[in-house]
């Protein structure tokens, strides 16, 4: 009779074993953090990242059956959890080449990841499939990082000692006459206009190209077909332009000629993402205005 009673509550036991992980058939919880887990790719005998390391790996998070981000590519630091079972908790399980698929809840990993935006999808379920590509150790990182910022120091230092030679190499060619200002503007007067002179607080209405010394044009009011108006002095501009406007009058059409101290120096202009330079480094800039007029 005792033996039929064991066995009796062991099936018991197997059964709402068998319900409990009926939730995600084929995965497994992790009891600590609550996620639950399926390894595709399990190397057991390599490194597993640890908080300060810096991981590389790429991802797909969907539902059953909606993709919120395919197949995408990140790098992150590993950091202690933002909550129980959140990413960097799933990352810490994983070795290096491993891929898994993590399931946790979406309307908490919105929260704390999202902005607290509602998790957009009926079920709760957010899946992460990740493949663990990389991990540098936190000691190699920094040791990365600091040699970048030397090349990009030294860089820089070679872009401003440059410059100089970049703008007497255009003066040369174009054969410029006139004298930069005190400033080192240069200010190259096409046509000479008749009109009023421009003041602090006049309203202008002008066209203008932006350009560097090669000719790459990065903006142009022509491009949209309209001049701008604007108010000198209220209107801040570079320092250039602000130099510049104050040199001209109504029917003036000039090169101004602006060295990157007078424009935005080491740092440019990149575009939105900021990986890529739409004005480099250091360089000198050519602006055509045409002053329409002058009030």
């Amino acid at each position: 009779m005792k033996n039929l009673t064991k066995l009796t509550l062991a099936l018991v036991a197997l059964v709402v074993l068998g319900i409990a992980c009926s939730q995600h058939p084929g995965f497994k919880k992790d009891k600590q953090e609550g996620f639950y887990y399926k390894f595709h790719v399990l190397n057991k005998h390599e490194v597993q990242p640890q908080i300060g390391d810096i991981v590389e790996f790429t991802f797909t998070f969907r539902t059953k059956d909606s993709v919120l981000v395919d197949n995408a590519y990140q790098y992150d630091m590993i950091i202690e959890s933002v909550y129980p079972g959140d990413i960097y908790a799933m990352l810490r399980t994983m070795h290096l080449g491993d891929s898994a698929t993590f399931i946790m809840d979406g309307d908490t990993f919105f929260h704390y990841f999202m902005g607290g935006q509602p998790f957009p999808f009926d079920t709760k379920d957010l899946y992460f499939d990740v493949k663990l590509e990389n991990i540098i150790p936190q000691e190699e990182f920094e040791r990365l990082q600091a040699e970048q910022m030397r090349e990009y120091e030294a860089m820089m230092e070679e872009l401003r000692f440059a410059e100089e030679g970049v703008i007497n190499e255009y003066i040369e060619t174009h054969n410029i006459k006139v004298k930069p200002t005190a400033s080192g503007l240069f200010v190259i007067k096409n046509t000479i206009g008749t009109g009023k002179a421009i003041k602090e607080g006049s309203r202008v209405t002008l066209h203008y190209t932006g350009k560097l010394l090669d000719g790459t044009i990065f903006d142009s009011s022509w491009n949209y077909g309209i001049p701008i108006d604007i108010t000198v002095g209220v209107d801040r501009f570079i320092q250039g332009w602000e130099e510049g406007l104050l040199l001209l009058r109504g029917g003036d059409k000039v090169t101004l000629l602006i060295p990157s101290n007078l424009a935005y120096g080491g740092r440019g202009v990149t575009d939105r993402s900021g990986e890529y330079h739409i004005i480099p480094p250091y360089a000198p800039l050519l602006f055509e205005i045409e002053v329409i007029s002058v009030e």
